[in-house]
This record gives C-alpha cells, structure tokens and sequence, in this order.
C-alpha cells in the first residue's frame, strides 16, 4: 500500500481529557500518531500570531506534524448560519484561517458546518462559497468542505454537485458520516476523485442514522477496500482519525482506548492490504 497517505489524528479526540496541545500532543507522541488535524472555532482568536508559533513549537518538539485544521461552524457559535449568512464574519474568519494555516506551512484546510441546517438560503450559501472559492486560489494547498446528515450539505453526492462549480473547493469525506447515510464509500471515493473533487479524509465507524457516533474504525465495518482505493488513486491527503463521539461517551472505555483500539485496527488492514 502507498505511504503517500497521511495517517493521523484529530486534536479532538482527547479533548475529554484536555484541549491544551502541551498535554494533548504528548500523548499523541506516546500512540505513535506524528500527524494531527487541530480543532477550531474561531480562527482570529485561536490562531493568533502568538498561539501560532505555540502551536508550532509544541508540535515540533513531541515529533508531531500538524497537517490539518479544522474550522468547525457550530450552532451556538453561529446561531444566524455562517454560510447561508453573508452578513456574518463568517468569511472573514475563513480568511484569516486560510491565512493563519498558509503562515503555519499546514496545507489541509477543512470546514464543516452544523450551523447552516437543509433548509438554510441557498442563494446565499453559493455567495459564500464563491467568495470562499476565490480565497482558496491563493491559499497553497487544499481547502475542503465536510458534509453532514442535517445540515445544508447534506451527504456526499449533493455537496459534490454543488462544488462543482468551484475550482478550488473539495470535498471531505468523513467515513462514519458516510456509513451512516449508508453510502458506498469506495464508490464515492472513485467518483470524487475522477471529478476533481476529493480533498481529505476523516476516518470513522457508524451504524445506519448514527452520523454522530464517530465509533473506531473496524467496529462496524471493513476498511480494507477504502484503504486500497486511496491506494490505488494515489491518494496524498491527510486521513485523520474523528472519534469525538465515542470520545466523550461516558459509557465508553474512554479517548484514549479508544485512539488505541482504532490505530491497531488501521495499522493491521495496512499491513495485510
């Protein structure tokens, strides 16, 4: 199997224990896990000059490449939308997250967005990725939209349609939200790719209408043919693992078993496929 692809973790998924990079990158460094996607809500604010070279420092010493981040659009951040609301500071935010990333050398750019609901201004949503689009040609890697059950992007096949008219915008397939709308993953994989539009991955378990429980990889199903497609098409993407939701599960075994159950399920498929 290609080694272009980068395996790691979302930041996250040990936030149960805590979000400080000084105690979350360290632990990171004992799993074995040197790739990290960040968590963001607000970029002007998380992703100041001074958190950035804290960031960068932290990263360098525990061996950690950050390569990745996330602007995450929740409702209680954005209770008016973000990209069905262009008179937000929504699009000032991505501007300084693409910013703030192109400083930071971190070339996967993504956005998801549980602020912006099915029923959400689709006029104005398209105002919004145009001038998303137009940020993105100037930033020196790949910017990616996540799709989610529930939200204005609802599943995998819609949101490509809709960025297709979009250069420099792609798709995020986060594969427990996939299995949840039981969708073919391989299959999507394929057509994203052959379409330009497959940008990066989260890599997650779920049964059928569960988008939010984020279970480790393998409990549910077989990875095998999703990790030899990204083989097969060359795949040089980030490939983080999103646990959140069986992360912060009181009943389970906790964030850091869980990390530990998915990294020796993902490292067994890649050694037999």
């Amino acid at each position: 199997m290609s080694n272009n692809m980068k395996l790691g973790s979302a930041d996250w998924n040990l936030w149960p224990i805590s979000m400080a990079y000084e105690q979350t990158f360290p632990e990171f460094k004992k799993s074995g896990i040197s790739h990290v996607e960040l968590g963001i809500y607000h970029p002007s604010k998380e992703l100041n000059t001074a958190n950035r070279i804290r960031i960068l420092d932290l990263a360098s010493q525990n061996s950690i490449e950050v390569t990745a981040a996330l602007f995450s659009l929740t409702p209680s951040n954005w209770p008016k939308g973000a990209f069905s609301n262009t008179s937000t500071t929504f699009l000032d935010e991505c501007r300084y997250f693409l910013d703030a990333l192109a400083k930071m050398e971190i070339k996967y750019a993504n956005i998801w967005t549980g602020a912006d609901l099915p029923n959400a201004n689709l006029d104005e949503t398209h105002n919004s990725l145009e001038e998303l689009n137009d940020l993105a040609s100037d930033f020196p890697g790949v910017v990616s939209i996540e799709y989610k059950a529930d939200t204005i992007f609802p599943d995998g096949k819609i949101l490509g349609s809709i960025l297709a008219s979009y250069n420099h915008l792609k798709v995020l397939i986060d594969t427990g939200h996939a299995f949840a709308l039981e969708e073919d993953v391989v299959q999507l994989i394929l057509d994203l790719n052959q379409r330009g539009l497959m940008g990066a991955m989260h890599l997650g378990d779920a049964l059928p209408g569960d988008s939010d429980a984020d279970l480790p990889c393998g409990r549910v199903h077989d990875f095998t043919e999703i990790l030899k497609t990204l083989s097969n098409i060359n795949y040089k993407g980030t490939a983080n693992f999103d646990l959140y939701g069986a992360a912060i599960d009181e009943n389970g075994p906790g964030p850091l078993s869980i990390l530990n159950e998915r990294l020796k399920y993902m490292n067994t498929v890649l050694g037999r496929s």
